[in-house]
């Protein structure tokens, strides 16, 4: 609640202020005193028994109470993000998740022919249409150091989108990602042979699950800065894995992008769909 007009007046050293408006709370007082930063005029907040009073230069008070009223008309008309919701952690998804990756390279040491049986190759996929690859390559990894990379940020990762997207559809849109991003790769190098493996391209789907979160937010409020942030996800993802080195030397970067993309691609409707129906339970 506020009150716009002039209230009383008081005196400053150089020019005469007056109380232009009257709120219930500091936090209120301090969002509309930004108004008046932003018109290059100075302002103050005093306390009174009637609330929080904003006071500004008397020669512009015209100018600024319009100002007041816009933004509180453009406040009063701004789209009303939809809320998403928040699920559990599925901390127990993630630790089945690392699970299995263990289970999987316990028996590629026993068998190595199943790394050249299941792993991504663009020769085998795109040209024998044994599509399964991309899926199962993310359960494949090169070394330990390989597959410990991966499990650990995997695990993190995949807490975070389980916590957005519920822990059965995260995962699965992590796996879906993944593979897709596999996919793709195996398509852009056709017809040359490439082979990879590693549940890297995965994690980066999380990763791109997590951006079209925030994308999703910011699109929903219409907000700029939201919209960089919401990539923030991304930017801390790449900085571990390339202080870590997760992938070995030879690093698949385009699958790592392929997934991310994907991550997304798919993410940003999927959110936006949680929020919308978030939102008719709620009415």
């Amino acid at each position: 609640m506020s009150d716009l007009g002039e209230l009383k007046e008081t005196q400053s050293s150089e020019d005469r202020f007056v109380a232009l408006a009257r709120f219930e709370t500091l936090a209120l007082a301090q969002e509309y005193a930004l108004v008046v930063l932003a018109m290059n005029l100075d302002c103050l907040i005093t306390i009174e028994p009637e609330g929080y009073l904003i006071h500004a230069n008397e020669s512009f008070t015209s100018s600024i109470l319009e100002e007041f009223r816009l933004y509180q008309l453009e406040q009063q008309n701004a789209p009303k993000p939809s809320p998403i919701p928040v699920f559990g952690s599925g901390v127990e998804w993630a630790l089945a998740w690392a699970l299995v990756l263990l289970i999987c390279f316990s028996r590629q040491l026993e068998n190595p022919s199943m790394s050249q049986r299941l792993m991504n190759s663009s020769t085998e996929v795109i040209g024998n249409l044994q599509l399964y690859r991309p899926l199962t390559s993310l359960f494949l990894h090169a070394d330990f150091e390989h597959l410990m990379g991966n499990v650990v940020f995997g695990v993190i990762f995949g807490v975070l989108v389980a916590n957005t997207y519920s822990p059965p559809l995260g995962w699965g849109l992590v796996l879906l990602s993944g593979s897709l991003g596999n996919l793709l790769t195996s398509w852009i190098y056709y017809p040359d042979a490439f082979r990879s493996l590693g549940a890297s391209t995965g994690v980066f789907g999380a990763l791109g699950l997590l951006v079209a979160s925030g994308l999703s937010v910011a699109w929903d409020e219409r907000s700029y800065r939201k919209g960089l942030r919401a990539f923030t996800p991304l930017i801390a993802g790449a900085m571990i894995f390339m202080m870590n080195g997760i992938g070995g030397p030879e690093v698949d970067s385009l699958s790592h992008l392929t997934g991310m993309s994907f991550g997304i691609l798919l993410g940003f409707p999927v959110t936006q769909f949680l929020a919308k129906k978030s939102s008719m339970r709620r009415i």
